[in-house]
């Protein structure tokens, strides 16, 4: 499987849901029907898998293996990033990782595939290579540079 964009989290934990598939077509309701009125649109219909067994998120192991990560709809998954590498001298590790879409239409219908990630970082000033004394401000003003 060729590798989409990998990236790595810049924060220390990100906090992450299963996956959720909605089928967006089948119904489309305006915001302008619900304006004024208490009633909210009614909820999309979950699907019970992905129309895409390829899709979702991936990670690249230490050993060079690509896996899918398959999170249980009970469970919450976290993974390490770039800051709490720093943070902890290397002992943990930021995961490599990427999604891949789902395929998207499917027989008319618009499969979309829903999560929740969740950041964490430390604050602008807390010091988070201790051997520089580079702060987490200094760090992700090297992070936003690699990316411009």
């Amino acid at each position: 499987m060729a590798q989409m964009n990998e990236t790595l989290d810049h924060g220390c934990l990100t906090g992450l849901t299963s996956a959720v598939y909605v089928d967006e077509s089948a119904h489309r309701p305006t915001l302008a029907a619900f304006k004024g009125s208490s009633t909210l649109p009614p909820p999309l219909a979950i699907l019970p898998g992905t129309t895409d067994p390829d899709g979702g998120l991936y990670i690249h192991s230490r050993t060079g293996v690509v896996t899918k990560v398959q999170i249980p709809t009970d469970c919450l998954a976290f993974q390490t990033g770039e800051t709490l590498q720093l943070i902890t001298g290397g002992k943990f590790k930021a995961v490599p990782h990427f999604v891949r879409a789902a395929g998207g239409s499917v027989d008319g219908r618009q499969i979309a595939r829903n999560t929740l990630a969740v950041f964490t970082q430390p604050g602008l000033e807390e010091v988070v290579d201790r051997q520089t004394g580079k702060t987490y401000a200094q760090f992700c003003r090297e992070v936003a540079e690699r990316f411009t």
